[in-house]
């Protein structure tokens, strides 16, 4: 199968085909079931844009599976095959990255599923700091700041999903003159389960910038 996608854009399908797959084991009008299909479609059209015409052949059984648990697993099964795994910056261009931290953890990229990643991030609790990286206009580039060790229910501005959040500030140089000002917000404490939830880029993107660039 030629038609690759982004790890996102399978958590979408996946929260896509879940909404269908409750909606048969709860509704019996075959109508509004019709209705619900027809509008996950569109959403997923959408989602895809220009790219949706080369997305026709993975969604071949989409409907059919989303009828029931085995069949919806299987094709997800299926569809996970296609996605682009996160690219694992090297240990040079990790500690290039965050070249002011000491003792830097160097994740091991060889036990993960990195299909799994949209970005990746970590904790060290123990200096209650928070490592991001992610590719920004195909760029990778490293965000740390220091996480709060106390969360509460909230919603994350990387994947909008209702979770538990903890405060994330970095410092940011504002001009040339050498001053720092920090910028932050409550991101998801667990980011492997905001990669798990994350549907779009866009507002990855837009909290990079914010934490990471000068205005």
């Amino acid at each position: 199968m030629n038609t690759k996608i982004q790890p996102y854009q399978f958590n979408f399908i996946r929260k896509q085909a879940n909404i269908l797959l409750q909606a048969h084991l709860s509704v019996n009008d075959k109508n509004t079931i019709k209705t619900l299909q027809a509008i996950v479609l569109e959403k997923i059209n959408e989602q895809f844009g220009t790219d949706k015409d080369a997305l026709q052949p993975l969604l071949d059984g989409f409907l059919e599976a989303a009828t029931s648990k085995p069949r919806l697993e299987h094709y997800l099964e299926g569809l996970k095959e296609a996605v682009i795994p996160f690219d694992p910056p090297s240990k040079q261009q990790l500690t290039k990255l965050f070249k002011k931290t000491k003792k830097l953890k160097i994740p091991e990229w060889e036990t993960m599923d990195l299909r799994d990643y949209t970005f990746y991030s970590w904790n060290d609790s123990g200096k209650q700091q928070k490592f991001i990286i992610a590719s920004i206009d195909g760029q990778l580039v490293g965000v740390s700041g220091t996480i709060s060790p106390t969360t509460q229910k909230g919603i994350c501005p990387i994947c909008h999903e209702t979770s538990e959040v903890a405060m994330f500030l970095s410092k940011v140089k504002e001009s040339g003159d050498g001053m720092y000002t920090k910028r932050g917000n409550y991101i998801c404490y667990d980011s492997e389960k905001c990669n798990h939830n994350i549907e779009r880029r866009d507002e990855l993107e837009a909290f990079v910038q914010n934490v990471k660039f000068m205005k």
